[in-house]
């Protein structure tokens, strides 16, 4: 009970007029999900499983794309009124255009529409008691930005005996901790350089804008993961364990290892329930069923981003180059084995980053033209790097440099010496000291929110 009072009140933060939407999607889908799991009749239990899709779907694309859609529909009407009946007048609806979309309606649903799913396809029951199902959804640590937890992995958490345990607190804080560097130290201070110089392309050089570019794949990651860090810290610190939502991405030595390391619970909610479906459905097609399950997912998953066509290019270009080294494996693999492993893990991991880079610059432009804009001026503006302050470069290539370190050593060499889980107390308590005043000293207390509370 207390854990729901919290979330509610965490939810009703934003805009508590909001709390009656989550409250809905809970009631349709608690209910539903008993019945699609009682019901004898075929067509009974496929009208409740429809009905509580179709009302989590509906309610996500009202708040999410309805902007998008009535938008685009409003410039297509102007463009034919100018173009064909040479008219000045713009055709707007200021009331169609400026839906707010409630925090966290994409996770919420998300997480809904997979047990919808898994309670259709028989492989666990439906959850009877109210107040867990809506302890499940209204846990206020993965509310605003994930991860897409599990009902079958949470759920039974909520029935457990949880009492008091010091290495919960001890570890929940210690990844608390490792979070606020990641955001404060890292991310925010990226941030600085980054808005300062892709907020404004069209007054940089070249040099600058690669160098921006660079930095936002480390803001994007230490943000994102600082975030989940914090929300499975905070969990772990109440007795719960979240799923794990990334595994060293940027060490990833190709795309398709790349997705399986980033925001991992989203992408394996993807390929369970959007992926899979469609190869298995396609499986005729042969190996034209991966291509069109890799476009057609990757497409839906850029799109679920945002309702802008940058993210829709963000989604394709994701999914040629996971149709490529799918169609290359064979080649890829016989290539490998003629190169030092050494060189092939460098070259893997130097690829996967750029090519994560370059489509990021299409996910954070404010539409595709200003993309292809940075894009051009990158190959054409020669110029030295924009320094304003040289501190915040200092700073934020000494937070990366740190974060490397630390990735390369969980990675590589997780056996060895350890400082965060360190067996004698004076040292292990030393490093923690430390890195609480660096992110005292360093970190940017006034940065921006999470990036992906947008989403």
């Amino acid at each position: 009970m207390l854990l729901l009072a919290s979330g509610i009140f965490f939810y009703m933060q934003s805009n508590p007029i909001y709390i009656f939407i989550p409250a809905f999607i809970i009631l349709i889908t608690w209910y539903a999900g008993i019945e699609i799991e009682k019901s004898t009749s075929p067509q009974k239990k496929w009208r409740f499983y429809l009905l509580a899709i179709i009302v989590n779907i509906g309610i996500l694309i009202f708040f999410k794309y309805t902007n998008f859609f009535t938008s685009s529909a409003f410039d297509f009407i102007n463009f034919i009124r100018h173009k064909i009946f040479t008219t000045t007048a713009t055709f707007n609806n200021n009331l169609l255009i400026n839906v707010i979309a409630p925090l966290g309606i994409s996770y919420i649903t998300f997480q809904t529409i997979g047990y919808l799913i898994e309670i259709k396809r028989g492989n666990y029951s439906a959850e009877k008691n109210l107040g867990h199902f809506a302890t499940f959804l209204l846990f206020f640590p993965k509310i605003t930005a994930g991860p897409v937890e599990r009902a079958h992995h949470f759920l039974p958490q909520l029935k457990q005996a949880n009492a008091f345990k010091y290495s919960n607190i001890s570890n929940g804080l210690k990844q608390i901790l490792w979070g606020l560097f990641k955001k404060l130290v890292i991310a925010d201070r990226l941030s600085i350089y980054v808005s300062a110089v892709l907020g404004n392309a069209e007054h940089h050089s070249g040099i600058s804008l690669i160098t921006a570019v660079i930095f936002y794949v480390f803001q994007m990651y230490a943000d994102f993961s600082g975030y989940t860090d914090m929300a499975l810290g905070f969990a772990k610190v109440l007795g719960f364990d979240l799923m794990q939502n990334f595994n060293r991405p940027l060490l990833a030595k190709s795309v398709t290892e790349f997705w399986r390391k980033w925001h991992i619970s989203l992408s394996t909610w993807f390929a369970d329930y959007f992926y899979n479906p469609i190869a298995i459905a396609k499986r005729d097609w042969g190996t034209w069923s991966i291509v069109y399950a890799s476009f057609t997912t990757f497409i839906v998953l850029g799109f679920w981003h945002g309702a802008n066509w940058t993210f829709i290019v963000f989604g394709l270009l994701q999914g040629f180059i996971l149709t490529i080294e799918f169609i290359t494996r064979k080649t890829r693999k016989n290539i490998r084995k003629k190169i030092p492993a050494f060189l092939n893990n460098i070259a893997g991991v130097a690829f996967t980053f750029s090519y994560f880079a370059f489509s990021l610059i299409f996910f954070r432009a404010k539409d595709v033209s200003s993309a292809f804009t940075i894009i051009k001026r990158i190959f054409t503006i020669k110029g030295t790097i924009y320094i304003e302050n040289p501190s915040i470069i200092i700073f934020s290539l000494s937070g990366i440099f740190f974060l490397i370190l630390i990735e390369v050593k969980r990675e590589y060499f997780n056996s060895l010496f350890s400082l965060y889980n360190n067996k004698n107390w004076f040292v292990r308590n030393c490093y923690y000291c430390i890195l609480l005043m660096i992110i005292l000293m360093a970190g940017v207390f006034d940065g921006g929110e999470f990036i992906y509370f947008q989403f």
